[in-house]
């Protein structure tokens, strides 16, 4: 009787999650097809979109589920404003929801944190996205490079990029380009000794030939430079 009753409490559950998800693509297929009458507000639909933390009730505990669908309906907008004014208003929000129905959702967090900074010209929040891909999976070295990559080449800041390079490359499975990264944004910042002693390291720690190779040419650049100093003061 007991495992009667649990079976059908599943059913329930499923059932209304069905519901839950023909309900929201229905309701965006609606919406969309009002759009097309009044051009002009082409986002409203999204206003409706709740947070995360009133979805997830909704969502009946099948929230990747959820995630899923929202991850789809994000691409496709992604995609249609891509081919068209190249505005993405609601793109964080979307990849928001879909991060706090599912925070082991690894893709989000690659696709947020590259075409919110690269396409939306929106860094602050690229970097928001991937500070949260770093909570989740700690041990991914993408993440602070990526926030590292949009202070120093987007922003210009190599001091703001530091701090993030340093946490990826000290990560186990981190290039040695990211690692030799290090080391330019002290030069950028014109800590030469801090660079040289990085650059030293790198070269100590490492078995690759070619890496060993290339750290060598600008440990002797760096050497070079300082003599230079000295003969002119």
């Amino acid at each position: 009787m007991m495992a009667d009753t649990a079976f059908k409490r599943k059913i329930r559950k499923k059932i209304l999650l069905y519901a839950l998800v023909f309900f929201f693509c229905f309701a965006q297929v609606f919406a969309q097809r009002a759009l097309e009458r009044y051009p002009v507000n082409q986002h409203e639909p999204f206003l409706y979109l709740p947070s995360g933390d009133y979805l997830k009730p909704l969502a009946l505990g099948y929230n990747q589920v959820l995630a899923d669908v929202l991850w789809i309906r994000t691409v496709h907008y992604f995609g249609s404003h891509y081919m068209t004014d190249k505005e993405y208003p609601w793109l964080y929000h979307m990849l928001t929801l879909i991060i706090d129905l599912d925070p082991k959702f690894n893709f989000p967090y690659y696709f947020g944190g590259i075409v919110l900074s690269v396409e939306a010209d929106q860094k602050d929040r690229a970097n928001a996205i991937l500070a949260r891909g770093m909570e989740a999976y700690p041990e991914k070295w993408e993440y602070p490079f990526y926030i590292g990559f949009n202070h120093y080449y987007h922003e210009g800041n190599p001091a703001a990029a530091i701090p993030y390079i340093e946490k990826a490359a000290a990560l186990p499975r981190a290039p040695a380009f990211v690692q030799s990264l290090v080391g330019t944004l002290y030069l950028k910042t014109g800590k030469k000794e801090t660079a040289l002693k990085f650059f030293r390291k790198i070269y100590e720690n490492t078995s690759d030939a070619l890496v060993r190779e290339k750290i060598s040419t600008k440990i002797e650049k760096l050497l070079s430079e300082e003599m230079n100093d000295g003969l002119r003061d």
